[in-house]
């Protein structure tokens, strides 16, 4: 099924390194970020201090002194043999900037020196504590039975995108406590899936399945697990499906806005693990040049993004919707070098758009404080404080802030009190609350009402769920937001 050269070249390059909402039923910056290099090698792992890298930190085009290097670097992630070849997350030695890591500048062209990033991100109330909550919500994760089918059906739930996403962020937290044990099963409970890919073999033209974001999502899931076990098996998976989409972009662009944590994240992915320049820059600029094509075409006055672009009925601004766009594009940012064609275009979209949802952040005082309602920008009386679409912006936030694209003092509250408002909506059992149903088109549900004339209803009455993991997986990536150390 897979191709054998490639998985030999790239055992013994992660060798050498140390590698350590659709129709078909689901739902689918400005200013210099730093150049996420990561240390100057992945380091060895096995605690949650890694080696550190002696590169330093990147120097912000907009205007931000350069972070200072330091041989010792900062922390590194978990119980991992090795990270990713651009440093990884979580994995070995993640890098460290050294010096003050808040001296990349901000992103509204300010200077950053001597601004404490994590202003805003400590002395948490009870109960708020960012990693015994991430830890609480991988846990529930692990303990999930997840759907059942033959595995090479793309219309079976088998692979369905939002366990997709709630893995992705149950790893990363396994990875930043050091919980090889938490690792170990995460990683195992892959096992059903192995050699489930033949839909997506061979990734060229002549591969009648042309595949679907929701489909190829997935293969965020193998590439992941890369990052903590030396098995060029689950980089052959996950790239398999990174390189069917790359073949079948103009399929999968639907233009609506779920599709840019779909294809970002699977694409970033792709280019966080792979070795090759050549092959992981595909990835990347696939990936780049699609969400310009998104904002070019979606992005309103006010920064948010119409649930689709092509359809009249359909131009509400969903807050899960524009949450998976928030997250896809810090996803992206934190990739993306400075010096990209299309980066001063993917940040002014990301500034304008968190510029926007500090307009529409539930007040203090108010239910859901602190959160968005399911329609962002609606002040409808039936609408509702929603906390997947919420958990999502709060992971764009707290990721800009943290990594000096945003201004500290004017969006770090707003982050601490999207945390802390989310938070509030976690159970006893580390269950999300008030989680929106999936949400489409009306007339995608079968014998369901239109709404014509009325569209903002249909997602108004969208059912509240727990325990989705549409909800709990941004829950956990906000998390490992605010204790990932800075690369």
């Amino acid at each position: 099924m897979f191709r054998k050269s490639t998985a030999l070249t790239l055992i013994s390059l992660l060798v050498a390194l140390g590698c350590g909402e659709s129709g078909s039923g689901s739902d689918q910056g400005a200013g210099g970020a730093p150049i996420a290099t990561g240390g100057a090698a992945p380091g060895s792992g096995g605690t949650v201090q890694g080696a550190g890298g002696a590169s330093g930190g990147a120097v912000s085009p907009s205007g931000g002194a350069a972070a200072g290097g330091g041989a010792a670097g900062g922390a590194g992630g978990g119980p991992t043999t090795g990270g990713s070849a651009s440093g990884g997350d979580s994995a070995g030695g993640s890098g460290g900037t050294g010096g003050d890591p808040s001296n990349t500048g901000g992103a509204d062209g300010s200077g950053g020196s001597g601004v404490d990033v994590d202003k805003y991100f400590g002395d948490w109330p009870n109960g708020a504590d960012p990693l015994a909550v991430g830890k609480k919500a991988a846990e529930v994760f692990r303990d999930q039975n997840l759907a059942t089918g033959s595995g090479n059906d793309p219309n079976d739930s088998y692979k369905h995108y939002k366990d997709a996403c709630a893995w992705y962020g149950a790893l990363w937290i396994a990875g930043l406590a050091g919980d090889t044990a938490l690792t170990d099963v995460l990683v195992a409970k892959y096992t059903p899936y192995k050699g489930t890919w033949s839909y997506f073999d061979p990734p060229t033209a002549q591969n009648p399945n042309r595949g679907h974001v929701d489909d190829n999502v997935f293969g965020i899931v193998p590439l992941e697990i890369a990052k903590y076990r030396d098995d060029a098996f689950y980089v052959e998976e996950g790239d398999l499906a990174a390189d069917h989409q790359v073949t079948f972009i103009e399929d999968q662009i639907r233009f609506a806005i779920d599709d840019m944590f779909m294809i970002t994240s699977l694409q970033v992915q792709a280019y966080r693990v792979l070795t090759d320049e050549a092959h992981r820059k595909r990835h990347l600029d696939t990936a780049a040049a699609t969400m310009v094509r998104y904002l070019e075409t979606m992005q309103e006055p006010d920064g948010l993004f119409p649930h689709h672009r092509d359809n009249a009925a359909f131009r509400i601004s969903w807050g899960r919707g524009n949450g998976w766009y928030a997250a896809g594009m810090a996803e992206m940012i934190r990739e993306l070098p400075d010096a990209h064609e299309n980066a001063t275009k993917i940040r002014d979209g990301y500034l304008k758009m968190m510029n926007g949802l500090l307009e529409y952040q539930i007040a203090e005082g108010q239910p859901g404080a602190g959160l968005w309602k399911q329609v962002v920008d609606s002040n409808d009386n039936r609408n509702w404080a929603e906390s997947s679409g919420s958990a999502m912006f709060a992971y764009a936030l707290i990721t800009g802030v943290r990594r000096g694209w945003l201004d500290v003092e004017k969006f770090g509250p707003a982050a601490r009190r999207a945390w802390i408002g989310l938070v509030a909506k976690v159970n006893g059992s580390g269950q999300v609350q008030d989680i929106s149903d999936w949400a489409y088109l009306p007339s995608s549900h079968q014998g369901g009402p239109t709404y014509a004339g009325d569209e903002e209803n249909y997602y108004f009455q969208r059912p509240k769920l727990t325990g989705d993991n549409h909800g709990q997986a941004p829950l956990m990536w906000a998390a490992a937001a605010l204790v990932r150390p800075l690369d």
